[in-house]
């Protein structure tokens, strides 16, 4: 059992049992619903995050100590340990050195020991996880168990300090605010313009002292005598949007609202599984099962794509692709032949009646996204990039628990 964590100390005992142990697993401790979550690997830390900023303290981190690293989020999965697997994937094929990656750990494990620190009431939770396949000597980015407790003194320090100054009532979360028609705001000195451009409410307290490569706790010491004066007031600010929902606001972004690909086709289960294939990557599918009784449908619809089958009992496919190359509507619009028999006597009728393209039934699903990305333009090319896996060789270290125990605390 970790025990009982009714302050700090105690909360470095269970970091210092955890490492004796050699503990895989999280240790999850939350005030209310704000949970903050610290990932091991044999007692060695992996990654930590929580509280209410953690893309924008991840950005810091990065900015800090490795502006110029150029990220493919396709590359993994939006999973509860994406930055982890970011880093990990980065050492691996040395895009990031280690002490780089470690360092970005280091400052995000550093702010998120402060969150923690500072909650006035706390529930304690261990969770056993399933240990990656491999050997733990294949993951060396990790914080053995000087260097985290180094960076907890540190954090401990920066806390008393915090709180010997008087600013135990400011959250380092919260953003600045400058008030055009703040009381005393005429006798502001020359030095402080500076600190009024920053104070805009867009930034928190800890991107101001990153900005100007100040402590936090002396830049804040600085404000509180504004703050205290009516000139300064602190706002609360959400974080950023995380890579992935970034990724998903630019692909809607450049993506109609009502992509329409139609599948003619008399088989209901042709039409099903394109469905299921196309539909998640934000496609309206469009199911004929009669294209001359329904041509008022697809003359309504104007799909951007068509899915059409060859051996139809009303109409023939060819005769039909045929039919629609006439009309003006349809002249340009993509047409996918479907068909079960892939003969080149068909091909070559099909070709002659205008189709752009084959797809043999029944449709493989990267092959029918191939097709889609090969005859839709650029813009809805990237809207189809279907859903990255982990990369083989990155650890998998968030699997389901299987021993959990719980702890209830006060702080402090």
């Amino acid at each position: 059992m970790i025990g009982h964590l009714p302050g700090i100390e105690s909360l470095a005992r269970a970091f210092v049992r955890i490492h004796q142990d050699q503990k895989t697993g999280k240790l999850v401790l939350s005030r209310g619903n704000e949970p903050w979550h610290y990932y091991f690997l044999d007692g060695r830390l992996l990654y930590a995050f929580g509280g209410q900023h953690r893309v924008r303290r991840w950005n810091r981190a990065l900015k800090w100590h490795c502006p110029h690293w150029r990220i493919d989020f396709n590359a993994i999965e939006p999973t509860s340990l994406w930055e982890y697997q970011l880093l990990h994937r980065a050492v691996k094929r040395n895009e990031l050195s280690l002490p780089q990656a470690k360092s970005i750990i280091a400052a995000v494990t550093r702010e998120v020991l402060f969150g923690t620190i500072d909650a006035s009431e706390i529930e304690g939770q261990w969770a056993s996880i399933a240990r990656p396949n491999a050997q733990s000597g294949s993951f060396p980015l990790s914080i053995p168990y000087d260097e985290f407790n180094s960076l907890l003194q540190e954090t401990v320090e920066l806390w008393q300090q915090w709180q010997g100054m008087g600013l135990g009532y400011i959250s380092p979360d919260e953003a600045p605010r400058w008030k055009v028609e703040a009381p005393h705001s005429s006798q502001l000195s020359p030095s402080s313009l500076s600190v009024q451009e920053l104070s805009n409410g867009q930034k928190t307290l800890w991107d101001i002292a990153q900005k100007r490569k100040q402590s936090l706790a002396y830049l804040t010491r600085t404000l509180h005598y504004f703050i205290q004066q009516g000139a300064i007031e602190l706002k609360e600010v959400p974080d950023m949007a995380s890579p992935f929902e970034q990724v998903r606001l630019a692909v809607n972004a450049v993506k109609p609202a009502s992509t329409t690909i139609a599948c003619i086709d008399d088989s209901p289960t042709v039409s099903a599984c394109l469905k299921q294939i196309l539909e998640p990557q934000g496609y309206r599918v469009l199911t004929i099962q009669n294209p001359l009784k329904d041509m008022a449908i697809l003359l309504s619809e104007q799909p951007e794509l068509i899915f059409l089958d060859l051996m139809m009992p009303v109409v023939h496919g060819c005769d039909f692709c045929a039919f629609l190359r006439k009309t003006s509507v349809f002249q340009a619009t993509p047409i996918v032949i479907l068909t079960s028999s892939d003969g080149a006597i068909d091909r070559v009728r099909a070709n002659l009646s205008g189709a752009s393209d084959f797809l043999s039934k029944p449709p493989h699903p990267q092959k029918v996204l191939a097709v889609v990305r090969k005859h839709l333009d650029r813009s809805r090319q990237f809207a189809l990039t279907s859903v990255a896996m982990y990369d083989s060789d990155s650890p998998d270290i968030d699997s389901s628990a299987d021993d959990t125990e719980r702890v209830r605390s006060k702080s402090k």
